[in-house]
This record gives C-alpha cells, structure tokens and sequence, in this order.
C-alpha cells in the first residue's frame, strides 16, 4: 500500500481530461515497478478504483479516480493498493496519441474490477 498527501501537479492530466490525485512519495517507499496498475484508493474512508501511474523520469505517483465527481482534495491524505499491472509506460510523441493510451489503460482497469466483481458473485 502506498501513503501520501495529495499535492499540486502540473495539470498536463487535468488538461486531458483525466485528472490525478499526485501523491508526494518518496521513491524509497515505493516497492511496485513503474507502470500503470488497477488500484483501490481511500479518501475520507470510501474506496474509489483508479488508475495508477508510477513514473521514474520524472518521479511521480498519480491516481485516475474513476467516477469521482466531488471536489479536489490537495492536502488530503489518501491510501492507495496496487491490485494489479495494467501497462507499461511508454513515450508518445503527440498528446493524441497518449490520450488514446490513457483511454485504454483506464478501460484496462474498468474491465479489471468488472471481472473482480463478476467473480465475487
């Protein structure tokens, strides 16, 4: 499980219309390769699923929240456990291009959770 406050990011997510929650983790206390993962993530005690982007170049822990509509929650501290890689992390060259990555990589992690949930039926 990963621990952090949520901090300002850049807004490059946000401007794509995937906005992230950036959690200041030192990199010692990340065990989980870089990558993008199905996570669950805690805020004020309700668990949201996500997706979760570990980047080493440059540093960065950032959760997707899908479905999350409430306000932001800079200063806030979140929970985040990594269930499951999705993706690598790979360069693009236009934004369209990664925005038909990131498009995937979340679709990636809605079909995790719906086949999780199938299962516990």
């Amino acid at each position: 499980m990963l621990r952090g406050i949520v901090v300002q990011g850049d807004g490059f997510g946000r401007g794509l219309g995937y906005p992230t929650a950036n959690l200041n983790v030192h990199p010692t206390e990340v065990k989980f390769a870089v990558g993008v993962y199905a996570a669950e993530a805690v805020l004020r005690d309700s668990v949201y699923y996500g997706a979760l982007v570990i980047n080493d170049n440059p540093w960065k822990v950032e959760v997707y929240f899908i479905n999350y509509t409430g306000p932001d929650f800079y200063g806030e501290e979140i929970r985040v456990s990594p269930i499951q890689k999705v993706s690598q992390l790979e360069h693009y060259d236009s934004v369209d291009e990664l925005k038909e990555k990131i498009a995937i990589d979340v679709r990636l992690v809605n079909e995790f959770f719906a086949e999780r949930t199938a299962r516990k039926k």
